[in-house]
């Protein structure tokens, strides 16, 4: 009996060890750690603008311009999220890709794709567009991707950084632990004929009220010193809409000058597609619902700010005029040019 009982409490003893280790190694985002190590996706998540200088842009020809821009920004509605009113992905999917083709952007930023399958079937087909997302190995969580049309614009560097403590730390966690990984993937895209060069930021807040209230000013902090060299456009889901305290922290962090400037505000009219069934489909209309918006596109930098089309899309289909998305898409036109 004394030998059973030795050798039971030896088990329990080596149990609560293992489990304690394990609960460290977990704790300690060992498990993140070591699947960054195994992939090789533990890299620099910060942009470095010393090699861009305003008066350098467009080969230092000027006036230095953008020219017309298109961006679009959407979050999709996850594959896997199943709500209620909304089709499958596998029925929704040709509608979401309908309207990428309807506004045939030059820069989109999206939200809640998954995997590669996903992009795929979102993207229309061929190789139009660029992908920046982030991977590990032969695999990509691609929650918060952009993509740039490949014939405009040529990539010079990319990469994610971490709504986190640690920002290079892949799938690190919040400052609330047990929630969803999010990041910002960001990209230095170059015009292939005027050399026009400046930084593209997408990115997908938790909506978590600590994480995305803790995310807003590390964002500022990290990329707003940026525009100081760099024009820069922003798109997102940031599950802020303009009333909260965490939209301005997000747009000039606790200094006195906006930074990122909402082009919301800086469009002359903001117009809503809507949709009816007893109606032409696309009715454009005034959009008079911005004090509840979440999703945003955002400019900034040493440039002149113009807006000429700015667009929330309600994408509904079918005779009961159910939703691609339970976000709405936003499309801008815009321009930027490089101040004297």
């Amino acid at each position: 009996m004394k030998r059973f009982l030795k050798i039971t409490a030896k088990i329990v003893g080596i149990v609560v060890v293992a489990g304690l280790l394990l609960a460290g190694f977990t704790y300690f985002q060992g498990i993140q750690y070591t699947l960054a190590l195994l992939t090789g996706s533990l890299r620099n998540p910060r942009f470095d603008d010393s090699p861009y200088s305003p008066s350098q842009n467009c080969h230092g020809s000027s006036p230095c311009s953008s020219g017309v821009i298109r961006v679009l920004t959407y979050n999709v509605l996850c594959r896997v999220c199943g709500k209620e009113n909304y089709d499958p992905w596998d029925t929704r999917v040709e509608r979401l890709r309908g309207l990428v083709q309807h506004y045939d952007p030059d820069l989109i930023g999206s939200q809640e794709l998954g995997g590669w399958q996903d992009i795929q079937e979102y993207l229309p087909e061929g190789d139009m567009y660029g992908i920046v997302t982030f991977c590990f190995g032969p695999w990509t969580y691609a929650d918060s991707s952009l993509f740039y049309r490949r014939s405009r614009y040529e990539l010079l560097d990319s990469g994610q950084f971490w709504l986190s403590p640690n920002p290079g730390l892949p799938f690190g966690f919040g400052w609330l632990k047990l929630s969803a990984p999010r990041y910002l993937t960001w990209a230095c895209l170059r015009d292939r004929d005027t050399g026009f060069t400046f930084l593209f930021l997408n990115s997908h807040l938790d909506n978590n009220p600590i994480n995305k209230e803790n995310s807003a000013p590390l964002i500022f902090k990290t990329f707003g010193p940026h525009a100081a060299q760099m024009p820069m456009i922003f798109t997102g889901d940031f599950n802020t809409n303009p009333t909260t305290d965490r939209y301005v922290r997000l747009q000039k962090g606790y200094e006195e000058e906006v930074i990122f400037h909402n082009t919301a505000d800086l469009a002359a009219q903001r117009v809503q597609r809507l949709y009816d069934s007893s109606g032409p489909e696309g009715m454009l209309g005034e959009f008079q619902n911005f004090e509840h918006m979440i999703d945003h596109i955002f400019l900034a930098g040493p440039v002149r700010k113009d807006v000429l089309q700015w667009v929330v899309d309600e994408n509904r289909y079918g005779p009961d005029q159910r939703p691609a998305s339970d976000h709405s898409a936003l499309f801008a036109e815009i321009r930027m040019e490089i101040l004297p």
